[in-house]
């Protein structure tokens, strides 16, 4: 697949060394980048327009004000900020922004944001659990703005994306699929939350890669078939790894490959281009040899 990586060293300027969510994190995680050349873009602000349809003005009035005036602090008790938070948060966005752009052109048939910080914890209205501004969703007000009709999201992350599920709950162009532990931080994500157009698979401590190769190849290739999305968005969460320490889902390199694997192929039975976005992978080892798996998968297919 004609694949590229949008980044920018302002993701690594929103930095605490002691957080789990840390500019390490990125660095790790673009090495096999390097390694491969595989391009890599340089992204932009977001658009305004876009963000006001994912967040209220006057959230996104407080993180800019805050990020000026009183960095650094906390925007809850997980979520930091500091004085380049705010451009990296808006960087971050922009940069899905972008890559509907590019594969909605044509030009691309895969695009990775590796950005920070993540996003899909990320509501209407508040940070949480380390996401300022919803990336994935900023992506798929895009795609709906350039007239697809369809989008599908699928979320991997070991935890639930209660922000994009919240943000997307009521609008049935947008499809939402979620793996992730369940019960687990944020609370949200159970199977009582599904309707048309959301589909929440919760899954258990220790489910390994058995469970997931089973969900991935029946419930999710299913879920895209019936729902025929014009573009797949993908919350690319690593931390559903079974050497992640914030967690317990206990997915192998394998098991991961194979999850992308399913995805890549989903998108090339409807010929729908295909947008990544890192959210979360806390082990720094565990995070790069992903990395490794995923673009081996893009190039390869």
């Amino acid at each position: 697949m004609r694949t590229a990586v949008i980044y920018d060293e302002i993701f690594l300027k929103h930095d605490l060394p002691t957080h789990p969510e840390n500019a390490l994190r990125l660095k790790y995680f673009m090495e096999p980048v390097q390694e491969m050349e595989i391009p890599v873009l340089k992204p932009r602000q977001v658009s305004y327009d876009h963000l006001r349809a994912v967040h209220s003005e006057n959230y996104i009035t407080d993180v800019i004000v805050s990020c000026r005036e009183t960095a650094p602090g906390f925007f809850d008790p997980d979520t930091y900020y500091n004085s380049y938070t705010c451009d990296a948060a808006l960087v971050a966005a922009g940069a899905n922004e972008m890559g509907v752009e590019l594969l909605l052109s044509g030009e691309y048939d895969a695009v990775f944001c590796a950005v920070r910080p993540p996003g899909h914890h990320a509501e209407r209205d508040r940070a949480m659990g380390f996401c300022i501004f919803n990336n994935v969703a900023v992506a798929a007000v895009k795609a709906l703005s350039m007239g697809v009709g369809r989008v599908f999201i699928v979320d991997f992350d070991a935890h639930h994306g209660n922000g994009t599920e919240h943000i997307f709950y009521n609008e049935p162009r947008v499809f939402y699929f979620s793996t992730h532990q369940y019960p687990f931080y944020p609370g949200t994500g159970s199977d009582k939350e599904n309707n048309n157009h959301i589909l929440n698979v919760p899954m258990r401590e220790g489910s390994g890669d058995i469970e997931y190769k089973t969900v991935y190849s029946g419930i999710f290739r299913e879920a895209v078939r019936k729902f025929k999305p014009q573009i797949i968005l993908v919350s690319a969460g690593y931390d559903l790894h079974r050497d992640d320490p914030l967690t317990g889902l206990e997915v192998t390199d394998d098991g991961v490959e194979f999850i992308v694997k399913e995805i890549v192929d989903a998108g090339r039975e409807l010929s729908a281009p295909l947008l990544f976005t890192l959210e979360g992978g806390y082990n720094l080892s565990a995070l790069k040899r992903c990395s490794e798996r995923t673009f081996k998968v893009l190039l390869e297919s």
